[in-house]
């Protein structure tokens, strides 16, 4: 295990197998959101895909719609935003079903940093960092029967604190190694003290103390960095999934797996029980982004959206909704870890 990892608190980290890629993994985690839905490929009306290791084309959102089989008038589309990109997709499809584009939406991540950050490209060990994984959600109108037992999704914040782009960047070179200018200690200054002001003001939009929160699916640089946030934000850390200890930095799929972990936990809980999830992510630039959800029992005046872990079934009514069930899978792991 290397140093930079070793100190980070990285554990083991996620690979694909050599037959995998993110196409493999985002069209498996979405057949099994579809099946958790209860929900065939042709009842989606658009795929909202991002990665951030996905470079190729046609764009992944475009091989999904083949992989998938849907039918020609499901629109498809990629969003960006590196680790922030999960909260971008859902924030499009919120505002497709919102705006009645949309009935139902599958949002999907998959990346694979196995095969981009090798020791070949990248000097160091920065490449350590990182995993492989992905995720995916199915959007559907709260008008749904089954409703009742979901969570819904409030609004999104978002914005970008330039001065800190310097901090990390990542830029081809002629020789086809990627040179990276990587300011871990200014990163991380950053990051938490950023992260922290998300979470503020997701707490104070939503008016959810963060005291309530069931769990907080957030980026996750490294595990060490997910201890001083939750140090720093009064909150125990067991409220945070740990993706990074045992996956690595799974780019935007990070949040996409501690939503899944979070969710999975809130559904074994008696219905009563269940408390809200926090959302907050980052992004090269420094993008930033939040949001919430609430248990169906809790009435919210800002909530719009409802998700549940695994059960995505919703059924449309004669008019459009803003309000919409998620239903999730995520693949945190497509390989077993190496170490």
């Amino acid at each position: 295990m290397g140093k930079l990892r070793k100190r980070a608190g990285i554990e083991s980290l996620a690979y694909v197998a050599e037959s995998e890629n993110e196409l493999t993994l985002a069209a498996k985690a979405a057949q099994e959101a579809l099946r958790g839905a209860s929900c065939g490929p042709q009842h989606l009306d658009w795929i909202v895909a991002t990665s951030e290791t996905h470079h190729d084309y046609p764009s992944l959102s475009a091989q999904l719609h083949s992989r998938l089989l849907v039918r020609e008038n499901c629109g498809a589309l990629d969003t960006g935003g590196a680790c922030l990109g999960l909260l971008n997709a859902l924030a499009v499809a919120q505002s497709l079903i919102g705006s009645g584009q949309a009935k139902t939406v599958a949002v999907v991540t998959a990346d694979v940093h196995s095969r981009t950050l090798t020791p070949d490209r990248v000097a160091g060990e920065f490449g350590g960092l990182f995993g492989d994984g992905a995720s995916a959600f199915i959007l559907r109108s709260t008008t749904h029967k089954d409703s009742k037992n979901s969570y819904r999704l409030g609004e999104f914040l978002f914005g970008c604190a330039g001065q800190y782009a310097a901090a990390i960047q990542v830029n081809d070179t002629k020789d086809d190694s990627l040179e990276v200018q990587f300011d871990g200690e200014a990163l991380s200054r950053a990051a938490i003290t950023r992260m922290e002001k998300v979470l503020a003001s997701v707490e104070l939009r939503s008016g959810i103390p963060r005291g309530s929160v069931g769990g907080f699916a957030t980026h996750q640089p490294n595990p060490h960095l997910v201890a001083l946030l939750a140090k720093q934000c009064g909150v125990s850390p067991s409220t945070f999934p740990p993706i990074a200890r045992v996956s690595g930095n799974l780019g935007s799929s990070t949040c996409g797996a501690a939503l899944h972990e979070a969710l999975r936990i809130a559904e074994k809980q008696p219905r009563d029980d269940r408390r809200p999830i926090f959302l907050a992510s980052l992004g090269p630039g420094l993008l930033f982004g939040g949001g919430w959800l609430t248990p169906h029992e809790m009435e919210n005046r800002n909530s719009k959206f409802e998700t549940r872990n695994s059960e995505l079934s919703s059924r449309s009514g004669p008019r459009p909704s803003r309000e919409a069930d998620v239903h999730c899978r995520d693949l945190a792991t497509a390989a077993s870890p190496r170490r």
